[in-house]
């Protein structure tokens, strides 16, 4: 049986391609258990629809998308049991500890990331989390570079003001 113009080309490293969409969909969930759905999920509908992937779209850019959308799904539906300002920080596992961050500081960033709009968590965490450039970010989410770019500058000035402010309030509290 004979398929698409993609049987001609080199097939993915699934191992690596999978551990991949797992560290992604652990940056934008914080949860391990979920994110294992979560990439699994998305594993899953991306091999489904390989037929569909245009050649100069990498598997990486691929599968990451399927991995957003599916996340998406899966916040929205953690949205419907709790508020997000309502997250357990316990269970935030942050993907990426930057070098310098103190172990606090580290669930602080993150538990503020994760309260940004869903869009600009979304571009924050594809450009420093998961390492894209912006037009890789782009083409995970579907939209133009300009868009990715506006949304981080905004994301970025949120986090500035979220933490300097928490920073305020630990010094008045004596903390």
């Amino acid at each position: 049986m004979t398929g698409g113009p993609h049987d001609q080309e080199e097939k993915p490293d699934f191992a690596e391609l999978s551990n991949r969409v797992y560290r992604l969909c652990l940056s934008l969930l914080g949860s391990e258990v979920e994110a294992s759905d979560a990439g699994q999920e998305a594993m899953v509908r991306a091999w489904s629809r390989r037929g569909s992937r245009r050649a100069e779209v990498s598997w990486w850019t691929w599968c990451g998308g399927f991995a957003v959308r599916v996340c998406r799904e899966m916040w929205r539906h953690r949205q419907r049991d709790r508020r997000v300002s309502e997250l357990d920080v316990h269970e935030l596992n942050p993907a990426v500890v930057r070098e310098g961050l103190s172990q606090d500081d580290t669930t602080r960033l993150h538990v503020s990331v994760m309260q940004l709009p869903r869009r600009q968590r979304e571009v924050t965490i594809l450009r420093f989390f998961a390492g894209l450039s912006v037009q890789e970010a782009a083409q995970v989410l579907g939209c133009p570079p300009g868009t990715v770019k506006s949304n981080l500058h905004k994301a970025i000035q949120t986090l500035r003001r979220s933490l300097a402010d928490r920073d305020k309030l630990d010094e008045l509290q004596g903390i």
